[in-house]
């Protein structure tokens, strides 16, 4: 990777800012990963990435992660996202081929998103879903860790 290649722009630890959901008008309609997300994201020169993202304001599982209520590990679930693999930017989106993940249907496919960098922050975009039967957008506000 060189500097004028614009995948270097990623390169490095990313801490999650802020996690949230918008209509298509761009106005918020809720949180993404519950009330209190917390998540890393971090891009390696050879073209590998990480990510990891969890609602840290969830109560303790009442047993270990195979054996507690099947009701509080969906809930655990359902907040948390983590995949690995490698990736690619063109300077407006960044696409990630899933190589490992806690959601295994996302395995062997790729997870786009849209991407704005500014300085030391990076605005990442779902294209719209259905969220609860609305179309709806998943935005995630990185900041950069500096070493």
């Amino acid at each position: 990777m060189t500097e004028s290649d614009p995948a270097a722009s990623l390169v490095g630890l990313w801490r999650l800012k802020d996690a949230f959901v918008t209509d298509l008008q761009g106005q918020r309609t809720g949180p993404a990963f519950g009330p209190s997300p917390k998540g890393y994201i971090v891009y390696m020169p050879d073209g590998t990435m990480m990510i990891v993202v969890a609602d840290t304001d969830q109560p303790p599982l009442s047993g270990d992660r195979l054996n507690a209520p099947v009701e509080e590990r969906a809930r655990a679930f359902s907040l948390t996202s983590a995949y690995a693999g490698r990736y690619r930017f063109d300077g407006s989106k960044v696409v990630h081929t899933v190589e490992v993940c806690t959601y295994p249907n996302w395995i062997g496919t790729e997870v786009v998103r849209s991407v704005e960098i500014n300085g030391d922050e990076a605005i990442f975009r779902t294209a719209p879903q259905p969220l609860d039967g609305v179309q709806s957008v998943v935005c995630l506000i990185w900041q950069r860790q500096h070493q």
